[in-house]
This record gives C-alpha cells, structure tokens and sequence, in this order.
C-alpha cells in the first residue's frame, strides 16, 4: 500500500468520524460541539416545505435547537456511505435512519440519504460544508414535515 493510499483510507475514516460525530452531538442535544462538524460557511438545504437552506454554522445551530424542541428523543443511525476524495476537498452520500419522539410522546422514524460536501481544514479535520437530505421513506410527524423526497429514476414494477 502506497501513501496516497494510506493518506485515502485515513481521510475516509476521518469523514465517517465526523458524519457520526455530527449524530451524536444532535441526539445528545450538545450544539456547543457542532464547530467539530460543521464548517463556519456550511449550507443545509432539507427541502422548502422544511424550512429551505440555513446559511451559516450559527443559523444552523439555531435550526436545530428549534428541531430540538420539538422532540424529547432522537436517534439517527448512520448506514454506508460513498465517499469521493479529491485531495482537500470530498462528497458523500450515506444513508439514515432516525427515531423520534414528539414532547408529546408521539412516535415517528425517517429514512433518508445525506448528501454531503465536505472539506480538510488546515488542522486535518473535515468539516461538513453543505448537507442535501433526500428522503426516501417516513412515518408520523417526521413524514407530515415535507422536504426534498428521493424521486426514482424507473419503475421497478413496470408501472404494475
């Protein structure tokens, strides 16, 4: 193994790391970590109907603590991503699936994919700098919340 390929393994890993981390701070409900994971300058677009693109790390921060009012639970599972690295920059798409429970007690999950554009900072952390949710599948008040939904490129039935 060569040191571009080290180098392209260690980067992965330090992406996934950060995907991950940025979940865990969200269902702990600790915004004061989110500069770990979100760039300054990021943009998160979740769809109109939810709201459309935050700009900035600290509007961001205020759209989850209002996203955090509304649930006393979440849980967001990562999936497998793809991950493209182009030298300090890369993309990703990593499928999730999350839990929720309202403050009333009202259930509810979400299937999505995050689209992801992140970048190396000069300390070596990536740095998400732009989040597309697609969803692709929801039950209770998560799925009454609109967004971007995935559209499918061909009917796997043949329209039957």
């Amino acid at each position: 193994m060569n040191e571009h390929d080290v180098q392209y393994l260690l980067d992965r890993q330090s992406i996934r790391d950060t995907l991950h981390r940025n979940a865990v701070y969200f269902d702990e409900g600790d915004l004061s970590r989110m500069d770990e994971v979100w760039a300054e300058d990021s943009r998160r677009d979740d769809g109109e109907d939810r709201g459309g693109a935050i700009e900035g790390r600290d509007e961001l921060v205020k759209q989850f603590a209002r996203l955090m009012a509304k649930y006393r639970w979440t849980h967001h599972q990562l999936g497998d991503s793809v991950i493209d690295i182009d030298g300090a920059n890369a993309t990703s798409m990593t499928y999730v699936l999350c839990w929720h429970e309202t403050v009333a007690g009202e259930l509810c999950w979400g299937a999505a994919r995050y689209h992801d554009k992140l970048r190396r900072g000069d300390d070596g952390r990536w740095l998400i700098t732009e989040r597309r949710m697609v969803m692709t599948g929801a039950d209770g008040p998560v799925a009454k919340d609109g967004g971007n939904w995935l559209k499918r490129k061909s009917d796997p039935f043949g329209g039957q």
